[in-house]
């Protein structure tokens, strides 16, 4: 029932004064645009592509190497007998490792880690554009109902301006009363005047944002279907698929996969070596030699200074930094979904009574009106009830939106605001 009747609210507001809009731009749109042309996110997607290549560098130590060296020079001999001779020398190197201590695989494991990190990262970076986007969208929405609510309430100060003058010069009304009408003519003037600056500003906003200026904004619709029931629906959502805490998880990975790297140096590297040569005149044997090495060779260091010891101690450290970060992103997750949810109930309360507040002041500036014209309201009632109405149609303009922009922080805490925006292939 919360749901159908904010729906109800919100299309109040939004039509109001919607035929001074045109079809346009929609807010999906605006978001496309951003999520393909910001910088940011251009340069966070190249970071990732370049860790998926790390991870092919990692997995090159599943495969052998191979190398050829090749030499040539001269060899003078005077003794015994005088004789100088060129050298050649050729030969074809395989390298296999067969165990690092589970260097290679932990390190594979390191690096894919690492890309899931920045994909979620990626992605987590989205949400928040997006919700920039949404923000200065629904901004110059807002102003431009403003300035257009300010532009009425000046044009009623006008008629009842002309009103009173007319009543002055007939000697039905005296100077101090228009006098005082002038001063609030000149006070929707002002108004009015600031609502347009609002306008500009939160166009040129928008520019700065979204990369271009702002032309026939649709107004966007709430996302009741994508919307929890609950806040601990919200939450546990949030939990479950916000992607910087994703990030945060695999950089943990990462780490402790790093910490299994730090311990190989701790075990012996065994690796199959095989040498080809074909060597010419080469240590005093004349004609061409060729022969064929096969060799399965230990290496195990046993003392590098505390090298590794110190290595393993940092990794460890590490690891310790990134469970804070993720305890940290958790908290700040479940901080700002619960900020959202809230905003967004006090916003869907709010503007039930705000509509009722409106059409009651509606119907007695109205009234007055009428009484007025028969002598039995002053001019200032009247003045006072349209102040009312425009005050009240302001506050429910300024809660339609923020319920908006609320929802949309709801959706964004949620890791799910380009979802509802149906740009998720983006």
């Amino acid at each position: 029932m919360r749901l159908k009747k904010y729906s109800v609210f919100i299309a109040a507001g939004m039509l109001m004064l919607g035929s001074s809009f045109v079809q346009g731009e929609t807010l999906p749109q605006a978001v496309k645009y951003l999520l393909q042309s910001n910088p940011d996110i251009r340069a966070i997607d190249f970071n990732r592509k370049a860790r998926e290549k790390e991870v092919l560098q990692a997995r090159a130590g599943y495969y052998p190497t191979l190398d050829y060296i090749g030499a040539i020079g001269i060899n003078d001999t005077y003794e015994p007998q005088d004789y100088t001779s060129t050298p050649k020398e050729h030969t074809l190197s395989l390298r296999q490792n067969i165990f690092r201590g589970f260097s290679t695989v932990n390190e594979v494991k390191r690096q894919e880690a690492r890309v899931e990190s920045a994909s979620y990262r990626l992605q987590g970076v989205k949400e928040y554009t997006a919700l920039d986007a949404a923000d200065v969208y629904l901004n110059v929405l807002r102003h431009l109902e403003l300035n257009e609510l300010a532009r009425e309430n000046l044009l009623i100060h006008e008629r009842i301006f002309d009103q009173m003058k007319l009543r002055t010069e007939s000697g039905v009304d005296d100077k101090a009363n228009l006098d005082q009408v002038t001063g609030r003519l000149a006070l929707a003037r002002s108004n009015a005047v600031v609502t347009s600056i609002n306008v500009d500003d939160a166009k040129t906003a928008y520019q700065a944002v979204i990369g271009h200026y702002p032309e026939d904004l649709v107004k966007p619709q709430p996302f009741e279907s994508h919307m929890p029931k609950s806040l601990e629906e919200a939450q546990q959502i949030a939990v479950d698929n916000h992607p910087i805490l994703k990030s945060a998880q695999a950089d943990l990975e990462a780490r402790k996969a790093q910490d299994l790297v730090a311990e190989s140096p701790f075990y012996p590297v065994v690796d199959l070596e095989i040498d080809r040569n074909w060597k010419d005149e080469v240590d005093d044997f004349y004609g061409w030699e060729e022969d064929l090495t096969a060799m399965i060779r230990l290496r195990f260091n046993l003392f590098a200074g505390g090298k590794d010891k110190a290595r393993k101690e940092e990794t460890g450290e590490l690891i310790r930094e990134a469970m804070e970060i993720k305890k940290q992103t958790h908290r700040q997750v479940v901080e700002s979904i619960r900020l959202s949810w809230m905003a967004n109930k006090a916003a869907m309360d709010k503007m039930g009574h705000l509509e009722k507040y409106v059409q009651s002041t509606s119907s007695t500036a109205e009234a007055f009106s009428k009484q007025w014209r028969i002598g039995k309201r002053t001019m200032f009632d009247v003045l006072d009830t349209e102040a009312e109405v425009i005050n009240a149609r302001k506050d429910l303009i300024n809660t339609v939106y923020d319920g908006l922009y609320a929802q949309y922080r709801t959706l964004s805490g949620m890791g799910n605001l380009i979802q509802a925006l149906g740009l998720e292939k983006l």
